[in-house]
């Protein structure tokens, strides 16, 4: 075909097919349709909920290591120690709230606590990132 996108799709049905009403073709669906198709399925919750992420983050404040090191010693790749978040990319600051997850990643109190309402995974390495306790 001249759009590129090859030989349209084609859905088999049978007649007797009892959810025939209920299949959809979203290939010929207008950009109006899908959106309104999005509204009616709604939104997923895959976040944390305060409450759990008010007692299963772990903070702490911000207190660099300044270890003392000859310079010219270290590798020029030195990335033991990250000391940025990786959510909103700034530098933590001194005696600035740091949280942790629990794979052991740090970031931002306020930019964790944002993202794991949306999303209950570290931003990183794609772990649960917090879970409630067992009782």
């Amino acid at each position: 075909m001249a759009d590129g996108r090859g030989p349209p799709r084609r859905i088999r049905v049978r007649r007797n097919d009892p959810h025939r009403e209920l299949r959809l073709d979203i290939e010929r669906m207008t950009y109006e349709e899908l959106l309104a198709l999005g509204e009616r399925i709604g939104r997923v919750n895959t976040g944390a909920s305060e409450e759990i992420i008010t007692s299963q983050l772990k903070t702490k404040l911000y207190t660099p290591n300044y270890p003392i090191v000859d310079l010219n010693e270290l590798p020029p790749d030195d990335d033991e120690e990250t000391n940025t978040c990786i959510i909103c990319q700034e530098e933590f600051k001194f005696q600035e709230n740091i949280g942790t997850v629990q794979c052991g990643h740090e970031f931002h109190v306020d930019c964790i606590s944002k993202w794991l309402k949306m999303k209950n995974e570290c931003p990183i390495c794609k772990l649960k990132a917090v879970t409630p306790k067992k009782d």
